[in-house]
């Protein structure tokens, strides 16, 4: 204070109007500052709200882009589940017309068969440990075992289809491809 002591009121009065001066500056100096950044801020702000309609746009594109996709590959999967049921259809017309209805298979092989589908032990005619044949299992005529061959068959292509369909779907993503009947 002894500074203070020694100066008369107008050097006392400079230093605070000097003071008062620097305070002011300064004050208008961070409130410039303040500003300028509040500016970069709302900048920012305004970029990242930019960037995230554009990722949501694009995200909007891929998916609309996948639906497309996927709607031309299930429309080219129906019109070939159709083509097959058709022919499956015609086929079965043309075997009963070729077929004549006589015994194939008699009921002993019927069984055999039967019981291999159904996903028991191996079916053979030596394996006595498997349980017995059933030999009343009714005869398979040439048009049975023709339409069999033909349901079986019409169920390969469908199934075949489908798995081409699933196929194209994960290994060619740009394309929407169209194409799944041979």
């Amino acid at each position: 204070m002894k500074f203070f002591s020694n100066l008369g009121w107008f050097d006392l009065l400079a230093v605070v109007f000097g003071m008062t001066i620097g305070a002011a500056a300064t004050h208008v100096f961070d409130t410039a500052q303040i500003e300028t950044t509040k500016a970069a801020m709302a900048g920012v702000k305004a970029q990242h709200s930019d960037q995230q309609a554009q990722a949501a746009q694009a995200a909007l594109q891929r998916l609309q882009t996948a639906n497309e996709r996927a709607d031309a590959l299930q429309t080219a999967l129906d019109v070939t589940e159709q083509r097959l049921s058709i022919t499956k259809t015609e086929l079965n017309r043309e075997i009963q017309k070729s077929t004549t209805g006589r015994a194939c298979l008699n009921g002993r092989t019927v069984g055999l068969l039967n019981r291999a589908a159904a996903g028991s032990e191996p079916a053979t005619l030596s394996n006595a440990s498997s349980g017995p044949v059933e030999t009343n299992a009714g005869i398979a005529t040439d048009t049975d075992i023709a339409t069999w061959i033909n349901s079986a068959a019409a169920q390969y292509n469908v199934c075949r289809a489908r798995l081409d369909a699933l196929i194209d779907w994960h290994v060619n993503p740009a394309k929407a491809s169209t194409e799944h009947e041979q």
